[in-house]
């Protein structure tokens, strides 16, 4: 194993330790519940559970969108590749 790979890994065990911890830290921190009055029903909720769901909805909304936009970059990446080769597909 590398070196690099290994520091890499730590700091990555490290960043997730921390965030895990501050989850724990803000979960004992804020008890209670919090009521959403949806369109179509109430719910009550624990405020770590509403933090944590937040949390996934924002994170999974951030990879949806990067992963958009690396794959438009990726798509004209291949499209000047294949104009600068000249073995672009000709359209009919």
């Amino acid at each position: 194993m590398k070196a690099g790979s290994w520091l890499k890994r730590g700091i990555y065990f490290l960043l997730l330790a921390g965030v895990v911890s501050i989850a724990g830290i803000l979960a004992l921190l804020n008890r209670g519940t919090v009521e959403l009055d949806l369109a179509f029903a109430e719910v009550g909720l624990s405020k770590p559970l509403a933090f944590t769901v937040a949390f996934g909805l924002g994170w999974l909304f951030g990879l949806l969108c990067a992963g958009g936009a690396v794959l438009r970059r990726r798509a004209a990446r291949r499209k000047s590749r294949q104009d600068a080769k000249g073995t672009l597909p000709v359209e009919t």
